[in-house]
């Protein structure tokens, strides 16, 4: 389904209208801006939860595109109106809304009462919904782990992957570490690019170094 401002008129159940601008961050914080590679542009966030977020959507190879705060939806009934935090297009062509709640948000009855609401209604009109809370991702080795693949692999080349995985293949029991493959020849950029893009494979639970060790499926 083409969730886009110039397809209105096709949907009986609701409208879509454009979201308020993300001019400033919750709570009259800044907004937090991520670097986004898959869409080719910063992708605006009210608060750092929603930024790192934006880390996994980053992260996931099934996520293509995404953006924040794409539209408001306005049902007709019962009239209720909500604007995603996220919408990301996966790479099945299925669009998918997500909200993010911290965990103690994710407790409250008024968001537990409306989350129900907004479930039925995005249902009942074909919308695709994930709701997703801070426990779910926010996990702190994992979380500085893609942050720093992300940081140190945001200039790699996205060409390079196969010659480093031939590279690692050749490598006594096909493992090496990263400060191995380094010292063979590949940069440190195109290595971490490979890894936070899931070309190479590594143990995100402990934290990374050059002595971590990385393979290929």
């Amino acid at each position: 389904m083409d969730l886009s401002l110039n397809t209105r008129s096709l949907h009986p159940g609701y409208t879509l209208g454009p979201a308020r601008p993300v001019v400033c961050g919750r709570h009259g914080k800044l907004v937090t801006f991520f670097a986004s590679q898959k869409n080719d542009a910063p992708v605006g966030c009210e608060s750092l939860l929603e930024a790192d977020y934006c880390l996994f959507l980053e992260y996931l190879p099934s996520v293509i595109s995404y953006r924040a705060q794409p539209f408001t939806v306005y049902f007709r009934d019962p009239a209720l109106r909500y604007t995603p935090d996220f919408i990301a297009t996966l790479d099945d062509g299925r669009e998918v809304l997500y909200e993010i709640k911290s965990n103690s948000s994710g407790r409250d009855p008024r968001w537990q009462q409306r989350r129900a609401r907004l479930e039925e209604l995005l249902g009942i009109n074909g919308l695709s919904f994930e709701y997703v809370e801070e426990h779910q991702f926010r996990h702190p080795i994992l979380l500085n782990n893609l942050r720093i693949l992300h940081h140190f692999g945001f200039n790699g080349s996205p060409s390079s992957p196969p010659s480093i995985v031939r590279l690692l293949l050749q490598q006594p029991d096909q493992h090496a570490t990263i400060g191995e493959l380094i010292r063979l020849g590949a940069r440190q950029e195109d290595v971490t690019f490979a890894l936070f893009h899931q070309f190479l494979r590594c143990n995100l639970q402990c934290p990374l170094d050059l002595r971590s060790k990385v393979w290929a499926d």
